[in-house]
């Protein structure tokens, strides 16, 4: 029996697609043994539960911690200039700060001053997502100060979870 040029390319073509299989079976049980298996496309995989701890927990925390300390520098650099410390954190703007950072699109964060005029301490602060999880480190290291009982005008509580400082001459 003679094979035509046609029947050579015919199995030629059977036997390429049947080396792709193999070479594809042999990936997926490698795969699976190693636990690396691809999830199906649009299958949704289940975080696990630290990441879901952290979801839970407000993401913008670490941002709200580092606003507060951007605003404590230009709090400082006004002081060293005028003597005082600003009755309001806008004043810090376009001098100090180029913009002034919010909480939210409707919050200020927390400020309060000492004495109602010509201010030399202040107190400065963020609801930290309500939970003392989101940023332990930071709980660690604020001042928890209450300047509502200490005279402050604007006072606030700092007692966690909310982050806090306090500066002043």
């Amino acid at each position: 029996m003679q094979i035509n040029q046609k029947q050579t390319n015919i199995f030629l073509i059977i036997g390429v697609i049947a080396a792709i299989i193999i070479i594809g079976m042999l990936f997926y049980l490698g795969a699976q043994k190693t636990g690396k298996q691809e999830k199906p496309v649009g299958e949704k995989k289940m975080p696990s539960v630290a990441t879901q701890k952290l979801i839970e927990t407000d993401a913008t925390d670490p941002s709200h911690v580092s606003n507060i300390k951007y605003i404590q520098s230009a709090l400082e650099r006004y002081y060293n200039d005028k003597r005082q410390y600003p009755k309001q954190l806008e004043e810090l703007v376009p001098y100090y700060l180029t913009i002034l950072p919010k909480y939210s699109s409707s919050r200020n964060y927390f400020y309060a001053h000492y004495p109602a005029e010509k201010p030399q301490k202040y107190h400065i602060g963020v609801l930290l997502g309500g939970r003392n999880e989101a940023s332990p480190a930071a709980f660690r290291s604020d001042s928890d100060l209450d300047s509502a009982k200490a005279g402050y005008i604007n006072g606030f509580n700092g007692m966690d979870p909310v982050f806090d400082l306090e500066g002043g001459k």
